[in-house]
Formats: structure tokens, C-alpha cells, sequence
């Protein structure tokens, strides 16, 4: 009997026409009590979160590094009295501090500021390490001076090479030190103390085998 009355009702349903007006009400009311707040979830396209990308630059090989900066020192006249000295860790470029500052002083000269700015424009492309050494000679400085001692003319001397060397080009940290009369001992030369005394008047931009700035922009050790 049920299922007679159950096959009566299908058929009555498989005969008869849904009235869409009714359909969408019943589906309006069911929508209304499930979300009775109308909330929707629109679907947004993200960008994918910007993050950095650091590349870290490759340390030049030192006697590649050599080979270029001697064919340009001697294409630069402004870098002439530059000396070049190649060491197991290091690459030693000498200018002369008669050259770069007047007596006494640590402003660059127009020649001198020119000579540096060249050369940071020749290592800008590289990824060591740069650091600047000042040097004097032992004479004493002169009471009452703008200077207190060699250290300090020293260590200003290097800070102006190389903030020259960055208005050059080269971007990276240097590391400036005062080495005063420190390094004098080490100079020989059979040319005579008037030579000597030269050479230790200089300022030595020194390239590293490696890729390092542990200290800040300017410093002294």
C-alpha cells in the first residue's frame, strides 16, 4: 500500500511543472535563515609578498685585479706617481700625501681629489674589500695646530681619500685608518732619507681578498 501511494505522488510530481517563483522563494528563505548576516567571500587576486633579494658581490681575484689596475694607472695621468704593491692578502695602491693635501693639511687638492675619485671609479665594479691607510712621518706636529698628533692628521687624511673614492663610484663600506709614523720602520729604500721620508708621507688604498665590512663607514683599529 505504501509503496503504491509513494509511486501515485512521484508520478503526480513527474507531471506537474515547477513554479519558479516559489523555487526561488523557498531558496531565498533557506539562503536567509543559513546566512542570516549576507555575508560573502570575495575572491581577490593577491600579489605575491615583496622580499628582498640580496645578491652579495664576488671578490675580485687580486692578480687579475692587478693586471687591469696597472694598465689603467699608467693610462691615467692623474695617478701617475700612484705605486702598486701586490702582498699575499692584499692589493696596496700608494698616492702620495704631498700629492693629495697640502702641508700640514687634510683637505684634498683639486689634483688630488681628481686622482681619488678616478680610482674609486676603477673599483667600483669590485666586490672586495676596500680599506684606506693614512701615514705621516715621525716629525712632530706643531703646538697649536688644527691636528693634536700624527694619529689624527693620519686618520683624517684617510676619511677624505675615501670619501673621494665614493663620490667616485664605489659604494661599498671602506674602512679609514690612522697609522701615524706606526709603519715607517718598514720602509727601505737606498734613495736616501729625503725619499723615505716621502714614501711615508702617503695614503695606501688597500683592496682585500675578500668580501668584508665588519666595522662601520670610518673607523680607526
Amino acid at each position: 500500500m505504501l509503496a503504491l501511494l509513494l509511486t501515485f505522488f512521484v508520478l503526480l510530481f513527474s507531471m506537474s511543472t515547477v513554479d519558479s517563483g516559489s523555487w526561488q522563494a523557498m531558496v531565498g528563505s533557506l539562503t536567509q535563515r543559513l546566512n542570516p548576516v549576507g555575508m560573502t567571500r570575495e575572491i581577490v587576486d593577491e600579489e605575491p609578498p615583496d622580499i628582498p633579494r640580496i645578491f652579495l658581490p664576488r671578490a675580485a681575484n687580486l692578480d687579475y685585479l692587478q693586471s687591469v689596475l696597472e694598465q689603467k694607472l699608467d693610462d691615467e695621468p692623474l695617478l701617475s706617481g700612484a705605486v702598486m704593491h701586490r702582498l699575499d692578502d692584499r692589493l696596496m695602491i700608494s698616492l702620495p700625501a704631498d700629492f693629495l693635501f697640502p702641508v700640514g693639511g687634510a683637505v684634498l687638492t683639486e689634483a688630488g681629489s681628481g686622482a681619488a675619485r678616478v680610482l674609486g671609479d676603477m673599483l667600483h665594479l669590485v666586490g672586495n674589500q676596500v680599506d684606506v691607510n693614512g701615514h705621516t712621518d715621525p716629525k712632530v706636529m706643531a703646538a697649536g695646530g688644527r691636528f693634536r698628533s700624527n694619529w689624527d692628521l693620519s686618520l683624517a687624511r684617510a676619511v677624505a681619500v675615501a670619501r673621494a673614492l665614493e663620490q667616485g663610484g664605489y659604494d661599498r663600506q671602506i674602512v679609514a685608518y690612522g697609522m701615524a709614523d706606526s709603519r715607517f720602520e718598514d720602509i727601505e729604500t737606498e734613495l736616501g732619507r729625503a725619499v723615505r721620508m716621502n714614501l711615508a708621507r702617503r695614503v695606501d688604498v688597500v683592496v682585500r681578498n675578500r668580501v668584508d665590512a665588519e666595522l662601520g663607514e670610518y673607523g680607526s683599529r
